[in-house]
């Protein structure tokens, strides 16, 4: 594979992930801290998030069926990247540019303007994002160089969050959210067109698509590709650092530069263990690396809370050492996605990548709405307020969110790994007799 072109797909996720982030990290601060909503419209504004984000979700194995159907000389993938790329941009800096309330009717209007743009936003996000995460399945058919491509892919998107983590807070103070995330915006999704221009499809489709119904009789009997999800939703715990980190910085720490350090952390050691992971993977199977690392993450989370905050140093050590187990864990369970779709093209001769890779993002965006929710409640029910004072009770009610609930998921996301059964070791040679197998029988129309 050219040099060109795993550079390319690796700096386009870097420019998908800065856009992604400035609102993932940022959008609460935002409408918390910018906008001044109350208690009660924080606590409505997180129930319609998670509605949103969960019937948005479901939405999500619908466009993975509809990009599986698309053939076009570009190929069915490469297409996406640069025909979202500007509703993307527009949406993102859209999305903070919202009105400033004056009193509670203003506060509903805001609310619901949020939710409609959030839709929208996902909606052709995920448009975006299936089809990036789907070309590491088919730009080559060699299992480890597709582990390869989907660390570098990772590495980037790590990259990409710690830029925005380091520098977003400083950016957005000196020259407001507004123009941090047009910024952003503009210059990510332009990035994120070499996934389009600087990428090839090798792995063949069928000439013809898959019907729908065909389509989905083979995601509902995908059964590896079930355990995977499910340990990806019910593993949600960790991604609470990441979509409340500037709030616990100003709440619990005091002051959101705090995030910089401690999102710097957790960044760090998810860069480590992305690049350790091939290793770790030429020594032992996906699935086991992925129990371990969801185990001793889970581990260090209960470490946390009983360590408490009062020790910065303490807190991004241990957030250093959940960022190793987090970057094990993407880059198993990515492989894992595309071994299922390798699996179902050995079972029934078709492949339906942007379908399995739409399962992802339809956990990734569950898992953000459980973590929403779960730190929006734990946030209204401590009482805080923009320019409100902190107490005791709300640090400690905060942090008991993020560290005892990403504990418990961590352990109970094991489960569904158990059975979880595709020989790694004997894919390649499988799908090598699968297709010569085929090559070798004669159509209906012969």
């Amino acid at each position: 594979m050219p040099l060109r072109e795993r550079l390319g797909h690796a700096v386009a996720g870097f420019g998908q992930n800065l856009v992604y982030n400035v609102l993932s990290l940022f959008l609460l601060v935002y409408l918390y801290e910018d906008l001044k909503l109350s208690s009660r419209s924080i606590a409505i504004l997180t129930v319609v998030l998670t509605g949103v984000r969960i019937w948005d979700a479901v939405n999500d194995i619908v466009i993975g069926l509809l990009i599986d159907r698309t053939r076009t000389r570009w190929g069915t993938f490469r297409p996406y990247p640069v025909l979202m790329a500007v509703p993307i941009a527009v949406i993102t800096s859209l999305m903070f540019a919202m009105p400033v309330p004056e009193d509670e009717s203003q506060e509903t209007r805001v609310i619901l303007l949020v939710a409609v743009a959030y839709l929208l936003w996902d909606m052709v996000y995920t448009a975006s994002d299936v089809p990036f995460w789907s070309l590491t399945s088919v730009m080559t058919g060699d299992e480890q160089e597709r582990t390869k491509i989907v660390a570098r892919a990772r590495v980037a998107a790590m990259l990409a969050l710690a830029v925005m983590t380091l520098g977003g807070p400083a950016l957005g103070t000196a020259i407001g959210w507004g123009a941090t995330a047009a910024i952003t915006a503009v210059v990510g999704m332009a990035l994120f067109t070499l996934a389009t221009f600087l990428t090839r499809e090798r792995v063949p489709h069928n000439p013809d698509p898959v019907p729908f119904r065909e389509a989905i009789r083979h995601l509902t009997s995908n059964g590896p590709l079930h355990r995977v999800l499910s340990s990806l939703i019910i593993g949600f715990g960790p991604t609470i650092f990441s979509v409340g980190g500037a709030v616990i910085a100003v709440v619990v720490f005091g002051d959101v530069e705090a995030f910089t350090i401690l999102g710097g952390a957790l960044i760090g050691g998810i860069i480590v263990g992305l690049g350790i992971s091939p290793l770790i993977l030429a020594r032992t199977t996906r699935r086991n690396a992925l129990i371990a690392a969801n185990l001793a993450g889970a581990a260090v989370f209960a470490l946390m809370f009983f360590t408490g905050y009062g020790s910065m140093i303490v807190v991004a050590v241990a957030l250093f050492c959940v960022g190793l187990t987090m970057g094990v864990n993407l880059v198993c369970t990515t492989a894992m996605i595309g071994d299922s779709a390798d699996d179902t093209e050995v079972r029934t001769g078709e492949r339906i990548d942007g379908s399995c890779f739409a399962g992802m993002t339809f956990t990734t965006k569950l898992s953000s709405a459980l973590a929403t929710m779960a730190f929006g409640f734990a946030v209204a029910r401590s009482g805080y307020e923009a320019d409100g004072p902190v107490t005791g009770d709300m640090k400690d009610l905060i942090w008991l969110a993020v560290s005892v609930v990403p504990a418990i998921s961590g352990v109970l996301s094991v489960i569904p790994l158990l059975g979880y059964d595709i020989d790694e070791g004997s894919m390649t040679e499988r799908l090598r007799d699968a297709r010569a197998a085929r090559a070798q029988t004669p159509s209906l129309s012969d």
